[in-house]
């Protein structure tokens, strides 16, 4: 049997390998919308690209870590209301992270490289503001599952 102290270790791995590329994510963006310049534009872009995928992957294996260390510590999806509430949030970052993040940050890569190419640029102000919008509510997902990961009650 593993010891809880592995999963508890390897809950708080993925959950820093998560907020690490949120970080990456945010700041790239930033950097992003600050450059005039198209070909910095693009690289930024990618950046964020493959960091929103690497954020997506983390945040699958931290569900799954985080499932396993809470039985490990005694809930019950069925018997307590926690764990409810931290998968439901969990499901939100999910569908967020996989349907809107990571094809915006995509979307957003191929325009501003098609743009430093001598492209048309019109949709990426639309697509943006979009991606701002839907990373500060991942933001706030984060926020709010990591309130639920150091408080925790049962039922």
């Amino acid at each position: 049997m593993i010891p809880v102290a592995l999963w508890r270790l390897l809950h708080l791995f993925f959950a820093f390998g998560f907020v690490g590329s949120l970080v990456v994510c945010d700041w790239n963006s930033r950097a992003a919308r600050a450059t005039e310049d198209w070909r910095q534009r693009a690289l930024l872009w990618d950046i964020v690209r493959r960091a929103a995928g690497v954020g997506l992957g983390t945040l699958i294996v931290l569900g799954v870590m985080g499932n396993l260390l809470s039985t490990m510590l005694g809930y019950r999806m069925s018997a307590d209301g926690w764990p409810r509430w931290v998968n439901g949030l969990w499901l939100a970052a999910v569908i967020v992270q996989g349907i809107i993040l990571a094809p915006g940050a995509t979307r957003l890569a191929g325009l501003a490289k098609a743009a430093a190419e001598g492209g048309a640029a019109e949709a990426y102000p639309g697509a943006l503001k979009r991606w701002r919008i839907m990373n500060l509510a991942q933001s706030l997902l984060y926020l709010a599952l990591l309130v639920l990961m150091v408080f925790h009650w049962k039922s």
